[in-house]
């Protein structure tokens, strides 16, 4: 039986959507190291897109505090790159990879920021292409989003918010996944 979640996956896949669902939902204590680093990049006055510009060692105690909180009793939901990674070990843990095609999720930043689809596109590319450099730099790994280290993988491509949210409770064995519906 689960008792904690990761969620992971490239820019706009529905991972913050998620997120914040089943935070609404399951009402565990969450943590996104995805919004900590955005509000630090906007704090410091730092680039999201450019990865290098972040600390190591933020990064690191950032991704290993999560680590140890996730080898502890409580429930929680955890929503990041690095998570569903941090949380290779540990089978309480149920590891979410959210997938989308990539016209889908410039689409979803085009609409989010008001840029051209194209622009969203850039960004998305610049971001990710630095971002794991880096993680790649700090972690000596490259296998961020690869499937095999998830036991749940949705594309979000066609699937709805609530259908996404559906699949995550009926994988914990929640019964309300096929009849709940959010306020």
């Amino acid at each position: 039986m689960y008792d904690k979640i990761t969620i992971s996956g490239r820019v706009c896949t529905g991972k913050t959507t998620l997120f914040f669902d089943l935070q609404q939902k399951l009402i565990w204590p969450t943590f996104s190291a995805s919004y900590f680093f955005r509000d630090y990049a906007a704090a410091k006055h730092l680039s999201l897109e450019k990865a290098s510009e972040q600390s190591d060692q933020l990064t690191q105690i950032i991704d290993y505090g999560m680590g140890e909180l996730l080898k502890k009793k409580d429930n929680i939901i955890f929503e990041g790159w690095m998570t569903g990674i941090i949380a290779h070990d540990l089978p309480h843990v149920l590891r979410v990879l959210l997938t989308c095609d990539d016209d889908v999720r410039a689409r979803r930043l085009s609409l989010r920021e008001n840029l051209s689809k194209e622009v969203a596109l850039q960004k998305i590319t610049e971001r990710e292409v630095n971002l794991f450099k880096r993680l790649e730099e700090i972690y000596h790994r490259k296998d961020f989003v690869d499937p095999k280290n998830y036991n749940l993988v949705i594309d979000t491509t066609k699937s709805t918010p609530e259908e996404t949210l559906s699949l995550v409770l009926k994988t914990l064995g929640r019964k309300e996944a096929n009849s709940q519906k959010l306020a």
